[in-house]
């Protein structure tokens, strides 16, 4: 009997987030600004400007320290951490930015499930059926027009 296919850990942000659903690293690694032009206001800068790789936010520094932090205190992301949530993480997830606010609920079932089971159940989530990538702000399938069903984000923005 084989055992279950590993989902890369480094998909798991720090703060809770799944890279895999990044708007900016689908984009990139579909080569396609579709991923990008839903984005919120916030990212315009961002829309036409020429797609980096992203290699995720644990790998280095994610612009809101949580990687630092989470390194300091000798755990992968902030649900191993004995302050989860702590404030920081509190206010990141209601900060305005509607792909954050899922992401204590994302620590919360990844502590209740493990890491990866978590994996598993997002990387199915945010691929639709006829095998086209979703992203944060591209959650129907413009090929098939499925809707991404995700356990735990179901923002009120949608």
């Amino acid at each position: 009997m084989s055992s279950p296919a590993q989902h890369d850990d480094s998909l798991i942000a720090c703060c809770g987030l799944y890279c895999g659903a990044c708007s900016f690293k689908v984009a990139f690694e579909e080569d396609d600004r579709k991923h990008l032009a839903r984005m919120p206001s916030k990212y315009d800068r961002y829309k036409d400007a020429p797609m980096d790789r992203c290699e995720g936010c644990r790998p280095g520094e994610c612009g809101h320290g949580f990687t630092g932090c989470a390194a300091s205190r000798g755990v992968g992301h902030c649900g191993r951490c004995d302050l989860f949530p702590c404030s920081r993480l509190q206010g990141f997830a209601r900060d305005g930015v509607p792909h954050h606010a899922g992401a204590i609920g994302n620590l919360e079932r990844i502590r209740r499930v493990g890491e990866q089971q978590w994996l598993a159940e997002q990387a199915a989530a945010w691929r639709c059926s006829c095998g086209a990538r979703l992203s944060w702000y591209l959650r129907t399938c413009d090929r098939c027009g499925r809707q991404a069903v995700v356990p735990g984000f179901e923002p009120d923005w949608m």
